[in-house]
């Protein structure tokens, strides 16, 4: 019996000492071993100090603790664990030693008045939505260290208006998300990657310095950024993604050679006022400068082999454009809405000028739409005649499309009664068998004596599906009588 007692005894004072030898006014708290696990629900004070011997915080420990303003962990804790200490509304002041090595996710997220923290000299890893939703948090103490920051960490920290970062992480997702007054960056040196959405909202970020090693920057890293009026990509940046500076404040942007691919809409909407492409650069993406409302000049470099769908639309105070020789494709949206457009230069093949439709470039002064004509005119022709008449084909359709939209402008009508031969011959040699069919269709435009001459030239030409469509035109009944009966009719020029 007596043997029984003392190993009773023994028992007893391991657990009080595993316990920490805790006093009976620190029972309130659920501790295992060396782990705080909470307080015990009748536990509603605004300071708590940990009791000495903990070393671990537990998971959700504290969470939801709503009256709690004031909290002091003790040297020798080594770990929080996840959301230890999230929702605590009222939270405003806690010390963590520097033993601390490690603070799990959404630790501090949704502490509503948190204002400053000096986080670990010893940490290295910022978690996962660590500081989430913490509006009045407007100073972070970081450790100097710091191998790895994670996903959200600080998005939706309304009052934050600086941070510097030192050692060898990127920036992940989301960081600074919804950071609103965030005014200034610094990136570590050694960053490669600027995460999704990372600056997103950030409506007063300044200044901001990207690494020369960063190679992505991915979708949406800089939307939204209002006051962000300038950057530089660095030159070994690959991609650049989806939406990256939409609506944004940039006025100026250099876009290095190295980037081999991007996502749709990375200007779209902002600020842009001169954009410098460096040569190597082979596309244009989907909707890349969309609505960049006070782009007024566009030279593309040797090089550039596509320019893609609505790539310039709705830039409507762009008044030049250059295209180089390389281009090979261009996207009969490419430009629309682009109002003001009154010059375009090009050296290459294969110029949907259709890319054009919708802009107003025939309702300019007449000399404006005819410098665009004598780029390309019979008279100023180029040793190369079959690159030569590509171009001036390219022109004519133009033409032809501007006419179908607007079949009562008495300038361009004029225009076409003019040079109707040369331009519907030049048509012919294109086979541009969509168009032929429209104007056959909708405009009364040629007489049968004309279209005799034409099929006499599709048939030379080889084009023998236009052939046959005017021959098909020909025996209709209402093939016009003459073609200047019908201008001098309808337009009374």
């Amino acid at each position: 019996m007596k043997q029984k007692l003392q190993n009773l005894l023994q028992t007893i004072q391991k657990k009080l000492k595993i316990h920490g030898n805790l006093p009976e006014k620190n029972k309130k708290f659920r501790i295992s071993g060396e782990i705080l696990l909470g307080c015990q629900p009748a536990s509603y004070e605004k300071e708590i100090t940990i009791p000495k011997g903990i070393r671990i915080i537990g998971s959700a420990a504290f969470c939801n603790c709503r009256n709690l303003e004031k909290i002091i962990l003790p040297e020798g804790v080594q770990a929080i664990r996840l959301a230890a200490f999230a929702n605590c509304r009222k939270l405003k002041y806690i010390y963590l030693p520097d033993s601390i090595t490690s603070i799990g996710e959404d630790t501090f997220s949704g502490c509503d008045m948190l204002e400053e923290i000096q986080l670990p000299s010893q940490l290295t890893v910022i978690s996962k939505h660590l500081f989430k939703n913490c509006p009045c948090l407007k100073t972070i103490h970081l450790p100097k260290q710091l191998t790895r920051l994670e996903e959200g960490a600080f998005s939706g920290c309304l009052s934050l208006e600086e941070m510097h970062f030192h050692g060898s992480s990127d920036i992940p997702d989301f960081l600074f998300l919804n950071c609103r007054n965030l005014k200034t960056v610094t990136i570590p040196s050694a960053s490669g990657r600027i995460g999704k959405a990372a600056f997103q909202n950030c409506q007063n970020l300044k200044n901001i310095v990207l690494p020369s090693r960063i190679r992505t920057i991915a979708d949406n890293a800089f939307q939204n950024c209002l006051n962000l009026t300038g950057i530089q990509i660095p030159e070994n940046v690959e991609f650049i993604g989806h939406e990256a500076f939409k609506n944004s404040g940039l006025q100026y942007a250099v876009l290095p050679s190295t980037i081999t691919q991007m996502g749709t809409d990375v200007f779209a909407d902002s600020e842009l006022e001169r954009v410098c492409f460096t040569e190597g650069i082979k596309e244009i993406y989907p909707h890349m400068f969309r609505d960049c409302r006070n782009l007024k000049e566009v030279h593309l470099p040797e090089g550039v082999r596509y320019i893609n769908q609505y790539a310039f639309s709705g830039c409507v105070n762009l008044l030049d454009v250059t295209i180089p020789e390389s281009v090979v494709s261009i996207s009969y949206t490419a430009f629309t809405l682009c109002h003001k457009l009154r010059d375009v230069s090009w050296q290459g093949l294969h110029f949907s000028i259709k890319a054009l439709y919708n802009t107003t470039i025939y309702s300019a002064p007449y000399e404006i739409m005819t410098s665009i004509i004598s780029a390309v005119s019979l008279e100023n022709r180029k040793s190369d005649e079959n690159l030569h008449d590509k171009k001036t084909a390219a022109v004519y359709q133009y033409l032809f499309w501007k006419y179908l939209q607007n079949p009562e402008e008495k300038k361009l009508a004029k225009y076409i009664h003019e040079n109707i031969d040369i331009m519907f011959c030049s048509l012919i040699t294109m086979k541009d068998t969509e168009l032929m069919q429209k104007l056959l269709a909708e405009t009364p435009l040629f007489t049968k004596e004309r279209i005799q001459n034409f099929i006499l030239f599709a048939n030379q030409e080889q084009a023998y599906e236009i052939q046959v469509l005017l021959s098909e035109y020909q025996h209709t009944a209402f093939a016009p009588e003459s073609i200047e009966e019908i201008i001098s009719n309808k337009f009374e020029l």
